[in-house]
């Protein structure tokens, strides 16, 4: 086994230094693609029951870029129903077991062996390079960890991504039984950690946990960066953990449990897609037709690098919009941003809006919220809108103006009349999206279907 990672590294390696150089040519890429998605479709056919089921009348040795819209859909659902029937070979080839969160739905699994895990990790450790270049181009400084679950990739991912950097990482479980809140903060003061890597509603969290323990995070702490993922942040959440913190926050990465690490930051804070792993797609959320690999809609991708779990055009049910930019260097040429879920759009008064656009609405301009919750009612045959924020003690804003003014914003944006009011503590629960549901546990619909 650690003959044959050693050849898949090999040749994986150079190409990504021609990759990266900015000395692979769209040709070149081209090529890659389409002999690794023959390599992968012959793959999968080989190994998984699934995708020997699937793309039986498929013929890989033919196969083109052009075909690849004939090839059938992978979906969530495809994902439960199927189970370990999805996997190209038996999980004892495995080098790690992760499964998802089950935020929309039962968890999978989602095994992983040392191939692909390296090759996800290469582009987000360009990104902490990056990062880590910008805000500690002088010293050394302590990563901390905040994941899920001990089941998730999180800290095996950022744990190898931090030894092939050579920085000292510490992994902080707050929901851990053993760590806790308490130690959590401890160790994020005592240790002097720089980065924090966590997802944006536990840093809401922590920071409430941190001024109830008689803190101030901007005071006590030495984080000068969050390393977000886990849950999608607006501009307006990430201007209020920066007032929260004094933390400039970045969105580190973009992917799942099922795909991997699909895109990663750059210094400026755009998330650039990692085409050597991917061949991306953009769908029509409606009809499920190919825009082809920029552009707004639905994103699907086919996974390139053989594993335990390569996927063929899975639906990621994750709505984005990606920008082609000519005359940019081979790895930064496209960004995508992450504008929601497909089955997130909620109708008020007749208009559609994303989860982004409510969160953006209510939020725009706040500072020192250390969480919100909007609550979607109908009085009189309108949609009417409770919205409550958590504020810091640490606020010393005028509480009347902020309220006057977010009225007037959600009226102008979202059309909706609202009641706005600052509450004294919220259900833990709602700054942890990234555990249950981001729109589900801070967006609670309550009118009559």
């Amino acid at each position: 086994m650690n003959k044959n990672f050693e050849v898949f590294k090999g040749c994986y390696d150079e190409v990504h230094s021609a990759y990266w150089s900015d000395t692979l040519s769209d040709a070149e890429l081209s090529a890659w693609h389409q002999s690794q998605l023959r390599k992968v479709v012959r793959y999968v056919k080989e190994l998984s029951p699934f995708y020997r089921k699937r793309l039986a009348s498929v013929d890989e040795r033919t196969l083109r870029l052009e075909d690849l819209s004939s090839l059938p859909f992978t979906t969530k659902d495809d994902l439960r129903n199927a189970g370990m029937d999805i996997l190209s070979g038996p999980l004892e080839d495995s080098m790690f077991y992760y499964e998802t969160t089950g935020t929309t739905g039962p968890a999978t699994p989602c095994p992983r062996d040392r191939g692909e895990s390296y090759a996800s990790n290469r582009q987000l450790a360009m990104a902490y390079q990056a990062v880590l270049d910008r805000h500690f181009a002088t010293e050394k400084t302590v990563v901390g960890i905040m994941g899920p679950t001990e089941v998730h990739s999180f800290g095996d991912t950022l744990g190898e991504v931090c030894a092939q950097l050579g920085v000292c990482n510490a992994k902080l479980w707050p929901h851990s039984p053993v760590i806790g809140y308490p130690k959590a903060l401890q160790l994020l003061k005592d240790l002097r950690i720089g980065v924090l890597a966590s997802a944006p509603g536990l840093l809401l969290a922590l920071a409430k946990e941190a001024e109830r323990n008689g803190l101030n995070p901007r005071e006590d702490f030495a984080v000068r960066t969050f390393m977000m993922s886990g849950e999608l942040c607006t501009p307006a959440l990430k201007n209020n953990l920066y007032s929260l913190w004094g933390a400039q926050p970045y969105d580190s990465l973009y992917g799942s449990q099922e795909t991997m690490i699909i895109a990663a930051c750059n210094a400026d804070d755009q998330l650039v897609p990692h085409r050597m792993n991917y061949i991306l797609e953009v769908l029509d959320p409606s009809t499920g037709e190919s825009l082809g690999d920029s552009g707004d809609g639905e994103l699907c991708v086919t996974m390139l690098i053989p594993g335990s779990k390569p996927l063929i055009r899975y639906r990621t049910g994750d709505m984005v919009s990606i920008q082609s930019r000519l005359g940019h260097p081979q790895a930064m040429r496209q960004i995508i941003k992450v504008v929601g879920r497909v089955k997130d759009s909620t109708c008020l008064n007749g208009r559609s809006f994303s989860a982004a656009q409510m969160e953006q609405a209510l939020l725009e301009g706040v500072e020192q919220c250390l969480g919100y919750q909007l609550i979607i009612n109908n009085s009189n045959q309108s949609d009417t809108v409770i919205a409550k924020l958590e504020m810091s003690k640490f606020y010393a804003g005028n509480v009347g103006r902020m309220v006057l003014l977010i009225k007037e914003r959600l009226k102008e944006r979202l059309g909706v009349e609202s009641t706005v009011m600052v509450v004294d503590d919220l259900a833990e629960h709602v700054n942890l999206g990234s555990w249950f549901s981001w729109k589900e546990a801070r967006i609670v619909d309550q009118r009559q279907s």
